[in-house]
């Protein structure tokens, strides 16, 4: 255990693809070895000597393209390390988000998975990527010098960098960023309905949602949510239940556990998710959030006909994209009226975000990309690119922090904990983890939390009787790791001396 205060001192100062895309994968695999390449640097050129034909060694790249320009950045990225590199040619696959995991497992089944890839998923998808041994441990390819480009604690054993002890890829974000959710919202609307600031509490915000979509008259609605997807639903979900009762993890997944008890807890989501369906059922979210992605919600907002939604850190870029001019405001999401009880978690300091495929022939040629990727010139690009903070502060200096980025900067801080991690007591979780999170009742908790707001369901008796379910399948599934071997216990899921109102920091 390595986490240290220095972590958040360093943190604080820097803040002042489906089956389609397989074969897509599969065109584009690892077992490359080299090109004819035919050309040379001009003379004079301060790009290295180009390297012979023989020598080029081709290295596949698999993103996940979830911002329009994002395929276009990695390219223009991949292009810089090339002219330094002319031994290693890089291709770029982009994938949508929705479609790149599905596409990732289908690649490394057919024994042609990329030679780098994103991890997309968070913990989970890192445990998956492990298990299905599909990343080449880095821990012999990084020295310490690599490694003391990031914040102390990085890959230390408690890290998300690592899994059973081995480090699986190059962080790149601050997690936080990842993490935070806030309430977007229109300062001219709001004005305009005669509301100076933006709600504080649930009462403040459904009285507010409501006025305006009320007076409004169908020009203008108080509020929205991105309904297409599940899992985005969720970001109003963990947006509004990040002040709730603390001790609760995992309200944007389908993995609601109460570290307090150890028992899962969907139930304890339930104030928020009736709050959302009591507007949806009086008509005041804006017709047709059912169907909107991020981007319809992005459209949206920034033609001034949404007052108010919850969303992630990303998204105020992309607004902007769509109307720099606009008069939009960035808060932390309404609490509960009786005030904070907890906060919005976040369990690490790094996550892995670029991995090496244990697939790959040409491993020496992708670590170069990854010690690239590492680098403070490219954190500093991508920090300019998707004005999303990274992990390395010297990376960011001298770079004027937009207002949108103060904002958001000002509401991680005020919205999110440190909070321990599931495995924190005891690893061997790690190995059955992914058992539980596959064996969880269909449809899963946030497909019940968005059909009961869309089909105006009480969501307290739905959410009691998939705790039921969802309880007894960690039993079940801590039995079955038990009669395997693996030693584990439901204690080990709580952490009762844990204050969810302060940070959780083992030194």
């Amino acid at each position: 255990m390595t986490q240290k205060r220095s972590f958040m001192r360093a943190l604080t100062t820097v803040f002042a693809l489906t089956g389609m895309m397989a074969g897509v994968l599969a065109g584009c695999g690892g077992n490359n070895t080299g090109e004819s390449s035919g050309t040379t640097a001009p003379a004079g050129s301060s790009e290295a000597p180009a390297a012979t034909a023989a020598a080029v060694q081709k290295v596949n790249f698999s993103i996940v393209s979830a911002r329009p320009g994002d395929e276009a950045f990695y390219k223009e990225q991949m292009d810089i390390f090339m002219k330094s590199n002319p031994d290693v040619k890089v291709t770029v696959i982009a994938n949508p988000t929705e479609q790149y995991n599905n596409a990732l497992q289908l690649s490394f089944a057919a024994n042609e998975g990329p030679d780098l890839f994103f991890i997309e998923g968070g913990q989970p998808q890192a445990r998956t990527v492990y298990d299905n041994k599909w990343a080449e441990p880095l821990d012999s390819y990084m020295d310490d010098a690599f490694q003391a480009r990031f914040p102390e604690g990085a890959f230390s054993r408690t890290s998300q960098t690592r899994v059973n002890g081995e480090i699986i890829g190059v962080p790149v974000r601050d997690p936080r960023f990842d993490k935070v959710r806030l309430l977007y919202y229109n300062k001219a609307i709001l004005e305009k309905y005669g509301y100076s600031e933006p709600p504080k509490t649930h009462s403040e915000f459904v009285e507010a949602a409501t006025k305006i979509t009320k007076e409004g008259k169908g020009q203008v609605y108080g509020f929205a949510m991105m309904g297409k997807a599940p899992a985005v639903f969720g970001l109003s979900v963990s947006g509004l239940g990040s002040g709730l009762d603390g001790g609760v993890i995992g309200y944007e997944g389908n993995t609601i556990i109460n570290l307090k008890t150890g028992l899962f807890s969907s139930k304890s989501a339930t104030p928020v998710v009736e709050i959302l369906r009591q507007l949806n059922a009086q008509k005041i979210v804006a017709p047709g959030w059912e169907n909107w992605d991020t981007a319809q919600m992005h459209q949206q907002f920034a033609a001034g006909r949404v007052a108010m939604f919850i969303g992630a850190a990303w998204q105020a870029e992309e607004i902007r994209k769509l109307n720099e001019g606009m008069d939009m405001g960035i808060a932390a999401a309404p609490v509960p009226d009786a005030g904070r009880k907890g906060y919005r978690d976040t369990p690490t300091i790094a996550e892995p975000r670029y991995a090496m495929s244990s697939q790959s022939k040409v491993k020496d040629a992708a670590w170069k990309v990854l010690d690239f990727l590492g680098s403070e010139a490219f954190e500093r690009a991508n920090y300019e690119y998707a004005k999303e903070l990274v992990l390395m502060p010297a990376a960011m200096e001298g770079i004027e922090m937009s207002a949108d980025m103060q904002q958001i900067v000002k509401v991680m801080d005020e919205t999110i904990r440190m909070a321990p991690a599931v495995n924190t007591n005891n690893q061997n979780y790690d190995q059955f983890s992914k058992s539980i999170s596959d064996s969880m009742p269909k449809p899963k908790i946030q497909e019940v939390f968005l059909k009961a707001v869309m089909s105006n369901e009480d969501p307290v008796p739905l959410a009691e009787e998939y705790d039921t379910k969802a309880n007894k399948v960690i039993d079940e599934q801590i039995k079955i790791a038990n009669d395997g071997g693996i030693t584990f216990t439901r204690d080990d899921l709580k952490y009762p001396d844990w204050d969810p109102m302060q940070n959780y920091i083992i030194e």
